[in-house]
């Protein structure tokens, strides 16, 4: 095992009561299914729904798999796309804003090629709300399925559902455009004196 494997084994996820309040893997795909079988039936230019759908639900998907803030998501314009290196370009408004370049899954960039096939019309940004609408959006889904939900959730679920999975915690600092492993560390993870003395023993102890 590397140094970095190794390091991530000897850490331990926080209890559920001590993790900030996220999304997990099922409850982000039950959110999925509501917005496909969700009829939207109030509203009245019934044209417009196959678009709400598939740009709300593109809207998720990107949330979930960028790990994004939603402010950064809302920006996500066409030419963020990197379809032939898999990458989306988030612009980062915090600490005085910066670049971050995210690998994707060739599903998600699948469901974009779509989309942007599906809708040409569609130029700038995918997504053409403000934070305030994205936000009711967002919480009015997690309504339907009895979850008191707010987009910042997805980024602490993709964290933490990462983590679970193994996932360096360099590389998951990395992903959510933390500066250093230390600020994912605290939010996500603790070091119990017995994971400290079993990684110090034979070395120290």
């Amino acid at each position: 095992m590397n140094e970095i494997g190794l390091k991530n084994s000897m850490m331990k996820i926080k209890d559920e009561s001590d993790l900030p309040q996220h999304i997990t893997y099922n409850e982000y795909q039950s959110l999925l299914n509501e917005i496909m079988n969700n009829p939207y039936s109030h509203f009245l230019n019934k044209k417009m729904i196959p678009f709400l759908k598939a740009r709300d639900m593109l809207m998720l998907k990107c949330m979930w798999e960028l790990g994004g803030r939603i402010s950064d998501i809302l920006n996500i314009e066409i030419n963020d796309i990197d379809f032939k290196n898999k990458i989306i370009v988030l612009k980062v408004k915090k600490r005085g804003g910066f670049i971050n370049r995210i690998p994707v899954s060739d599903n998600l960039l699948l469901d974009i090629s779509n989309f942007m096939r599906a809708y040409p019309e569609v130029n700038g940004r995918f997504f053409k709300m403000d934070r305030e609408t994205a936000w009711k959006k967002v919480k009015g889904y997690g309504d339907k399925i009895g979850l008191k939900l707010h987009p910042h959730m997805f980024r602490h679920g993709l964290a933490i559902y990462l983590l679970m999975k193994g996932v360096p915690i360099q590389i998951i600092a990395r992903r959510l455009g933390h500066k250093n492993a230390m600020t994912t560390l605290h939010y996500y993870v603790v070091i119990t004196p017995e994971i400290e003395r079993e990684a110090l023993k034979g070395i120290l102890l």
